[in-house]
């Protein structure tokens, strides 16, 4: 008979663990929901399902020295140590403080979430993976009719017909040519124009245990708003180089006006599981639901992903993501502001990818760690 402790009703909000069964809401229902959203807000390693999946294969990319990152190195323990300290913090009550402090802090944390705004866009955890490689496209598919360049060879036009002027392009911008992702170097310099602040590094308590956040500062003369991108201090290069990529991905699409994401769902959902878990797979997938976003931020999550993606290796994304990449380009291309700075295009072949082997990737960590030193 139903009642009260039946937990086998429907989960409308979509928040419920893949481990409870559906059914129609009761009180239950919210009480389990509430505290599984707090669960996941404090430790989104601990309940990602997949930080309990297998490791994916070991990377073959040399480090800087010309070694090999180590086969047995889980870069999940990580993130799993930093939901046990995150929840250290939230329940070991402070010098001076009483256990109402812990308490208040933790009831914080498992509010349900509002729209998203610029002065909450957070990365939740860096257990982030790169785009896997794709087999890359001849120059003839992206430009069928052949493309107009300068005399040094630079691409003036997207594989859309619309210009190309910006300082950095993530894929393809030379004729015939190999082509590049965005640098972690040109990933700094273009957050830092963006924003008009430069990414600063703080301690992740700082951040409320976020492994990044994009926050709003006030309104500019020119109509654009002021962001500051926290990146909370203690992770490595790569996760650094990922998280400032995702909280950039979150300043592009909030200046240009939130990408649509009608009918990319499927794109979308498969790009994100992909980047989350390091594992390609068309069921059972890991969405922003599973790290505690919910209402409005899911959409934006997903397609935060996909700029990263963009930015990392365009090839892949327009692989396994052709409408996501278009779309990205429709939104980012022609905008008055972001066009001039970053723009995207598709890639001739894979590259060294954000985080991987450029000598680099270090010096934007080692810079943001040492800010939030005390």
């Amino acid at each position: 008979m139903p009642g009260i402790l039946d937990l086998t009703r429907s989960d409308p909000g979509g928040i419920l663990p893949d481990w409870l069964p559906r059914g129609p809401r009761t009180p239950a229902h919210d009480l389990v929901a509430f505290g599984w959203r707090g669960l996941q807000a404090l430790a989104p390693n601990i309940t990602n399902p997949a930080t309990y999946a297998p490791l994916p294969p070991p990377s073959l990319t040399p480090t800087p020295e010309g070694k090999l990152p180590a086969a047995d190195r889980d870069p999940r323990v990580e993130g799993v140590l930093q939901d046990l300290f995150n929840i250290g913090l939230t329940f070991v009550p402070m010098p001076g403080a009483g256990p109402a402090t812990g308490a208040a802090r933790w009831l914080s944390k498992s509010m349900p979430r509002a729209a998203p705004t610029a002065e909450l866009l957070a990365s939740k955890s860096a257990m982030l993976y790169d785009p896997p490689a794709k087999s890359p496209r001849p120059f003839s598919a992206d430009y069928p009719q052949g493309a107009t360049a300068d005399a040094a060879g630079r691409l003036l036009a997207d594989i859309e017909g619309r210009p190309l002027v910006a300082e950095s392009v993530a894929g393809r911008s030379l004729v015939g040519a190999n082509e590049k992702a965005i640098s972690p170097t040109e990933l700094d310099a273009i957050a830092t124009k963006l924003s008009g602040n430069a990414p600063q590094g703080v301690a992740a308590r700082e951040i409320g245990g976020d492994a990044g956040r994009l926050t709003w500062l006030r309104h500019r003369p020119d109509a654009l708003r002021d962001y500051q991108i926290l990146i909370g201090a203690g992770l490595t290069p790569q996760q650094f180089a990922r998280v400032l990529a995702h909280e950039t991905g979150h300043l592009i699409d909030e200046m240009a006006g939130h990408i649509p994401t009608a009918g990319l769902n499927t794109e979308l959902r498969q790009v994100y599981n992909t980047l989350n878990t390091g594992h390609e797979r068309t069921r059972h997938l890991t969405g922003p639901r599973h790290l505690g976003y919910t209402g409005d931020s899911v959409p934006r999550e997903l397609m935060v992903e996909a700029i990263r993606a963009y930015m990392a290796d365009p090839n892949y994304l327009k692989t396994i993501a052709p409408k996501t990449a278009a779309a990205i380009r429709e939104a980012v291309n022609s905008h008055p502001a972001l066009g001039k700075i970053i723009q995207f295009n598709a890639m001739a072949g894979p590259v060294a990818i954000i985080g991987g082997a450029d000598p680099d990737t270090a010096s934007i960590p080692d810079r943001l760690a040492s800010e939030a030193s005390p």
